[in-house]
C-alpha cells in the first residue's frame, strides 16, 4: 500500500534513494495493545526485526542496529543468538520506511532500543540519523531520537559531538560494579567509574539529560541498597531514571520485581531527588517488549 501521509515529492525521493522496492514482511504480529512487530528479510538472507509502539498521543518506532548482538545482557532475549553483524545505514531507514508501510503513519519518535547496540555501530547509526533529520527526506527532528547504550563510552563521546539534540539512555540495571556485571557483561569491559566519567562530559558538552534504564528483577537488583546505589550514581548528574518492569521470554530464569519492592525502590529513589519514572512495556505477548526481539521465525 502507498504511504498516503508522505508527500508525493517525498516519496519520488524515497524510491530514487531506495531504488529496491521495500523488503516484504515475512513476518507481521500484532499484539493486543495494538504493538506491531515486523521480520524481513535482508539481501544477503539474515532476518531483521523492528517494532510500531502506539500510545495515546505517540507512534514510536523501535529499530535495530545491529543483527544479534554480542554483549549477552543476562535478562536480554537479543544476544541468546550471538553477533552477526552490523546493519548498514540503509537497513536502518529501510525499517522506518517498513514501519511507514505496516502502519500507514509517520512516527513520533525513534528509538534505538531494537536488536544489537547502536553505539558499537555509531557510524552507521549517524549517518542513518544524519539522513531521516535531513529536511529533503523525512525532516524528522532530532530530538524525538534516542540511542540507548550498554555504556560504551567512546560511543558516547561520539555522539556528544553530533550534532543535533539525539537523546542518550544508558541501560544500566545496577549502580554497583559487581551486580552490573553480572546482568550487563559489557561492565567487565567499561566500568561504572569510567561511564560515569564519559556520561558527565555528555552532559557538559550538549547540556542534556541522560536516561537510566533500570530493568528491576526480583532477588537481583531490586533491593533497598540496589536503590541507595542508584541514587548515589545519580547524584550531581542531570538525569531521570526509568523503571522498566521485566518482559519473560521462554528461555529465563528471572522474575520481575514484585509491585512492593518496585514501590519502596522507587520510593529511596524520589527521597534522594531523583526524577524517576516507570515504563509500561507494550508488545510483551508477541515478544516484541524491551529485550525480546531476536532475528529468527
Amino acid at each position: 500500500p502507498e504511504m498516503t501521509n508522505l508527500s508525493q515529492p517525498l516519496r519520488q525521493r524515497l524510491s530514487e534513494a531506495f531504488p529496491k522496492i521495500l523488503p516484504d514482511e515475512i513476518k507481521r504480529n500484532v499484539s493486543e495493545d495494538g504493538t506491531i512487530k515486523i521480520a524481513f528479510r535482508l539481501e544477503d538472507g539474515e532476518i531483521v526485526e523492528c517494532v510500531a509502539i502506539p500510545d495515546e498521543k505517540t507512534l514510536t518506532f523501535c529499530l535495530s542496529s545491529q543483527l544479534g548482538c554480542h554483549w549477552g545482557c543476562a535478562f536480554c532475549r537479543t544476544g541468546e543468538g550471538g553477533f552477526k553483524r552490523n546493519l548498514t545505514s540503509n537497513e536502518i531507514v529501510i525499517q522506518i520506511l517498513a514501519l511507514c508501510r505496516s502502519t500507514q503513519k509517520k512516527p513520533t519518535n525513534i528509538v534505538f532500543m531494537g536488536m544489537g547496540e547502536p553505539l558499537e555501530n555509531y557510524k552507521v547509526v549517524f549517518s542513518a540519523i544524519d539522513f531521516i533529520t535531513r529536511k529533503e527526506t523525512m525532516n524528522f527532528a532530532s530530538r524525538r531520537i534516542t540511542i540507548s547504550t550498554v555504556g560504551i563510552p567512546a560511543g558516547i563521546q561520539a555522539l556528544a559531538e553530533f550534532p543535533g539534540e539525539v537523546n542518550l539512555a544508558v541501560s544500566l540495571h545496577a549502580a554497583d560494579d559487581n551486580t552490573r556485571s553480572s546482568l550487563v557483561p559489557a561492565n567487565k569491559k567499561f566500568r561504572l567509574d569510567g561511564l560515569r566519567s564519559a556520561i558527565e562530559r555528555y552532559i557538559d558538552i550538549t547540556n542534556r539529560r541522560v536516561t537510566f534504564e533500570v530493568v528491576l528483577l526480583k532477588d537481583k537488583n531490586d533491593g533497598i541498597h540496589d536503590a541507595m546505589n542508584l541514587a548515589a550514581f545519580c547524584k550531581g548528574l542531570l538525569c531521570h531514571v526509568n523503571i522498566i518492569r521485566f518482559n519473560r521470554f521462554p528461555t529465563t530464569n528471572f522474575r520481575p520485581s514484585t509491585e512492593k519492592a518496585e514501590k519502596e525502590y522507587r520510593k529511596v529513589l524520589k527521597k534522594a531527588g531523583v526524577n524517576v519514572t516507570v515504563r509500561n512495556s507494550k508488545g510483551g505477548s508477541i515478544l516484541a517488549a524491551c529485550g525480546q526481539l531476536r532475528s529468527e521465525l
